[in-house]
């Protein structure tokens, strides 16, 4: 968060006037910097109001307390490269959408069940504010856009690198896993002393955890990387969501079981298997082949004539007269009009919602009453509907998604230690 150092005026007009007797009560301690980051600070307010979040959030995981010392050092670092990223953001013009944040804040209210009015009471009740959470949700959607710029914007996904995913995965492209996450990080260019150091104690770690120790506890104590405070819980992925360095050695991992220390250009890692789901399944969709003729409204044209003149062609149709004919002599769809009407196999969301419904809703040979849509009365029929297996076209879609996250991981990781390395940081700890 952001802060600005306000001058002492307010203070001095309250020594002028208040007696001495009482200045002990009246007087409040002096908030203080605790780190420099460029231009910026982070305040010990603000620092311990992050902290007392974190330790709630890590109880509600069930998840014991790191001491206060490694906890507020957790918390401090990624305060900081969070005020780096603002920024950024602020050096890049960047902007949060009034729209776009209420949308935002609306859906964190509902996907907890509650209307915004609810929210902002539960919120109270915690002594928050519905302010500050607004607040906390524009910087991540600030924060989201400058690395949408600066990192997804610079990943790309190969037809050829599809193929050889699918290659190397077989029937096991679909498979999910959960994961638990340590990193005990490196400098940008870490010297020989500075390796050696983060793998012995990434191999401490590690033997601490085959000795029965908590692994959540300890990622939220010692783990450098973004999860920590959660535990170090990566959530659910896909096979192709894994970070690159995981990809080959989650597959083989027992639920339950943690890999070695894992090295990788930001540090030594350390990941667990908590869950597994899934593996091939088969993808169908329903396809329909249709026919429609479109009545558009124009300047010559509203909506009453649109709809009286769709009603007419119905009625011809419905007496018998060729769909094909009417088609090029009345559809504004061009395009279709050309070839009497046809559609050919419309698959689900390649049309206009209203369209869609009306379409699944007809039986093979009905003809529809005018259906209104944003582009004006359509008259649909629709000939024949299959299953079609999409299995294999699914799966490359899918494939290409995760990839593309993969690599946005990957290079994400990789930008967050350079701006890093980038700023001038101070701790006043």
């Amino acid at each position: 968060m952001r802060s600005r150092l306000l001058a002492p005026l307010g203070l001095a007009l309250a020594l002028a006037v208040t007696p001495l007797a009482s200045l002990a009560q009246t007087l409040q301690p002096l908030d203080r910097i605790v780190a420099v980051v460029n231009q910026g600070a982070i305040m010990a307010s603000e620092l311990e109001q992050r902290v007392e979040q974190a330790g709630s959030q890590l109880a509600g995981r069930g998840i014991e307390r790191p001491q206060d010392q490694a906890l507020r050092s957790q918390v401090l670092d990624r305060m900081i490269i969070e005020e780096i990223q603002l920024q950024k953001a602020e050096q890049a013009n960047l902007s949060v959408d009034d729209t776009e944040l209420n949308r935002t804040v609306r859906g964190i209210a509902e996907s907890n069940d509650m209307t915004l009015e609810q929210f902002a009471d539960a919120l109270e009740a915690q002594g928050l504010s519905l302010a500050g959470v607004r607040e906390e949700v524009r910087r991540e959607l600030l924060i989201r856009e400058l690395q949408q710029r600066r990192v997804a914007s610079r990943v790309n996904v190969t037809d050829r690198e599809v193929d050889r995913y699918l290659e190397q995965q077989g029937g096991n492209g679909n498979a999910r896993y959960r994961l638990g996450h340590i990193l005990i990080s490196l400098p940008q260019s870490p010297s020989s002393a500075e390796v050696n150091e983060a793998q012995a104690q990434a191999q401490a770690l590690a033997q601490q955890l085959q000795a029965g120790a908590d692994f959540a506890e300890l990622a939220a104590s010692e783990s450098d990387g973004g999860q920590a405070l959660e535990g170090g819980d990566l959530g659910w992925r896909s096979q192709g969501e894994l970070p690159s360095i995981f990809a080959d050695v989650v597959p083989r991992l027992e639920v339950g079981e943690v890999s070695e220390p894992l090295r990788s250009t930001s540090g030594f890692h350390l990941v667990k298997l908590v869950e597994r789901e899934g593996g091939a399944q088969q993808a169908t969709i329903r396809e329909h082949q249709a026919r429609h003729i479109l009545i558009e409204t124009n300047p010559n044209r509203d909506d009453q004539r649109a709809e009286a003149l769709a009603e007419q062609v119905r009625q011809r149709l419905v007496n018998g007269e060729n769909f094909a004919a009417l088609a090029q002599e009345f559809s504004d769809d061009r395009g279709s009009a050309l070839n009497g009407g046809e559609l050919g196999w419309v698959r689900p969301g390649q049309t206009v919602p209203a369209f869609e419904e009306a379409m699944t809703s007809l039986a093979p040979g009905e003809i529809s009453q005018p259906v209104r849509s944003r582009f004006g009365y359509h008259i649909i029929v629709v000939d024949e509907r299959r299953e079609q297996d999409v299995t294999r076209e699914a799966q490359r879609s899918q494939v290409r998604d995760t990839l593309f996250q993969r690599k946005v991981n990957d290079e994400l990781e990789i930008w967050l230690q350079e701006i890093r390395a980038e700023a001038f940081v101070e701790k006043r700890l």
